[in-house]
């Protein structure tokens, strides 16, 4: 537990020979703590009162004095809330770093930082906290885990207790089902799956955007993949009232790329299409050679995409009119994840669209010869 500051503080300068810590340091690692933009307080491990704050920290919270500065920390309750939290200093003392993120917020902002354990000569034992105010890059980062954690258990959890049972329904283990609740019930259990697949993409995205796609690429022949695409999108065509068709592609056009991914993208498009479609109206996608790489399009006839929707398509929760009658709600996010993806395969997506008459959506991958 934090001590008491009202007439004990410790002289903090580097020039006081009652200084712990820094007694013990060299002139060269002197220079390296005074010397470092990030905040830095070594605590004893009693926690009972800090042995010393850097220039950063001097400067920041006590206009160059120390003992200023360990008033207004301890004060606005930076040290308690941070160093009372048994589980950081637990985590710290066990292996010996652990990162922490200050709540709640100290003076309208929050820290982060990372708690370390350290020594001197004769084994006393310290904490060193390093920390700097949370930039709004971090804030984002942190919301978009926190956002990750939602999807995952109050959207991906229900879901797959959804589908469970309308795979249970459908079986016919309950009983008998008319052809028409048939029907609904492979409708419904269509729809379940997409969704479960775009909650795994988001949290898909957000791996790779940490540590980078690790997935192995594959030589994919391009006309089998289009055929097994629009055979498995003729029900959500025909549900829409939209034919799926593939126009002629070379059988010996290949790409290589995650197989995974690549079904992901072209999938998505195909939706897409068929959405900005009006009944009655065809889909269609093809491949081609082109300039070293192949260029798969994926044609719809509906209304085109709005100007003022064009330049930011393929930006997180840009959210599409379809301007036609379908009723298909949009997250938003499906076309910021095909560029997320078809850039991880080192392809690129551009669109052609005209108002009225339709877009043709095209997807570059580099050729494999």
């Amino acid at each position: 537990m934090v001590g008491n500051f009202d007439n004990d503080v410790r002289a903090f300068s580097l020039e006081n020979g009652d200084e712990v810590f820094t007694q013990e340091q060299s002139d060269f690692q002197n220079a390296l703590w005074e010397g470092m933009s990030e905040n830095v307080i070594v605590f004893e491990t009693t926690l009972e009162k800090p042995v010393y704050i850097n220039w950063a920290a001097r400067a920041a919270f006590g206009n160059g004095s120390a003992t200023a500065a360990a008033l207004h920390l301890h004060e606005s309750g930076f040290f308690h809330n941070l160093l009372a939290d048994e589980a950081v200093l637990n985590v710290a003392q066990a292996v010996g770093r652990t990162a922490f993120r200050t709540h709640p917020l100290f003076e309208g902002q929050r820290f982060n930082g990372y708690v370390f354990t350290t020594s001197d000569k004769v084994g006393d034992a310290y904490l060193v906290v390093i920390f700097h105010i949370e930039t709004d890059q971090e804030r984002i980062e942190y919301l978009r885990r926190e956002m990750n954690a939602v999807i995952t258990h109050e959207l991906r959890t229900p879901l797959t207790s959804i589908k469970g049972a309308l795979d249970l329904l459908k079986s016919g283990l309950v009983g008998p089902l008319t052809e028409k609740a048939q029907m609904l019930l492979n409708i419904a259990g269509s729809n379940s799956d997409r969704m479960l697949d775009l909650i795994q993409e988001i949290l898909d995205l957000s791996e790779n955007a940490q540590i980078g796609d690790i997935r192995e690429s594959e030589v994919i022949k391009i006309a089998p993949l289009l055929e097994s695409l629009v055979v498995t999108h003729q029900g959500y065509g025909s549900y829409h009232g939209v034919d799926v068709q593939m126009r002629p592609t070379d059988a010996a056009l290949s790409v290589c790329a995650v197989p995974s991914q690549l079904t992901k993208i072209l999938s998505n498009l195909l939706s897409n299409a068929v959405k900005a479609s009006e009944r009655g109206n065809s889909v269609e996608i093809w491949a081609q050679a082109s300039d070293g790489s192949v260029a798969v399009f994926v044609r719809d006839h509906g209304a085109g995409i709005p100007v003022d929707l064009r330049d930011n398509l393929f930006e997180r929760f840009t959210k599409a009119s379809w301007g036609n009658d379908q009723t298909v709600g949009s997250s938003g996010l499906g076309l910021n994840i095909v560029r997320t993806l078809i850039e991880q395969l080192g392809g690129a997506i551009s669109f052609e669209t005209e108002e009225g008459k339709g877009t043709v959506f095209r997807v570059d991958m580099p050729k494999h010869d």
